[in-house]
């Protein structure tokens, strides 16, 4: 399923040229899958590559665009990737399990977000 850029939870700085680069469900697939690990950016990707196994050569260039080739760490963007899930109607459990937390801790960065929200209005 795809999400619809419009309902994407609100973006950190540094998850947003993945974003921008990729879209929200290619960079999900790329922080679930390489996320916390340093890979090499090449500006002409080869099917070798891990990212390029990860989320094709084309990405890799369109992501190299984006943010410059080299060495980069990729995030886990644990927490923006349990918004996205949950936008896209994930339960509390499927959150934990597809990103090896704590169900516990999932319910805490969701009841965490809305008591923030109390503040804002």
């Amino acid at each position: 399923m795809i999400i619809d850029e419009v309902h994407i939870p609100k973006i950190p700085a540094n998850v947003a040229p993945y974003v921008k680069a990729l879209g929200a469900d290619e960079a999900m697939r790329l922080f679930l899958s390489i996320g916390g690990s340093c890979i090499y950016l090449p500006a002409t990707s080869t099917e070798r590559s891990v990212a390029a196994r990860t989320i094709g050569e084309h990405n890799v260039e369109c992501l190299a665009r984006e943010i410059g080739p080299g060495y980069i760490k990729i995030p886990l963007a644990r927490k923006w990737v349990a918004a996205t899930m949950k936008a896209k109607g994930a339960s509390h459990n499927e959150i934990a399990r597809t990103l090896r937390a704590d169900v516990a801790t999932v319910r805490r960065w969701f009841n965490d977000e809305n008591q923030m929200s109390l503040f804002r209005d």
